[in-house]
């Protein structure tokens, strides 16, 4: 009777000290938080991606070097406004 009693208590002791689950609050749209800022981070890519060029450096392989580095410092820069835009400030995506 003991024994039993000593794992009952036990077995409601760990029950008592287990974590719970992870919460995570989900909008109207049944999406969680981080499925909606994947949602809003490939969405602000493809703006990114579908703004005209605005510089182009010529001259070789420098030259594409150049316009390849400014074409990224410009897409972070518009993925960057779209999530700020969007609610998610820098070096939070």
């Amino acid at each position: 009777m003991k024994s039993i009693f000593l794992f009952a208590l036990l077995l409601l002791c760990s029950c008592a000290v287990a974590p719970p689950p992870p919460q995570y609050i989900v909008r109207p749209t049944g999406r969680t938080p981080q499925e909606r800022m994947q949602s809003v981070l490939t969405q602000c890519q493809g703006e990114a991606a579908a703004t005209p060029q605005s510089l182009y450096i010529y001259g070789g392989l420098i030259g594409l070097a150049g316009t390849l580095a400014a074409r990224s410092v410009q897409d972070n820069a518009v993925v960057s406004a779209c999530m700020a835009r969007n609610g998610y400030p820098k070096r939070t995506y």
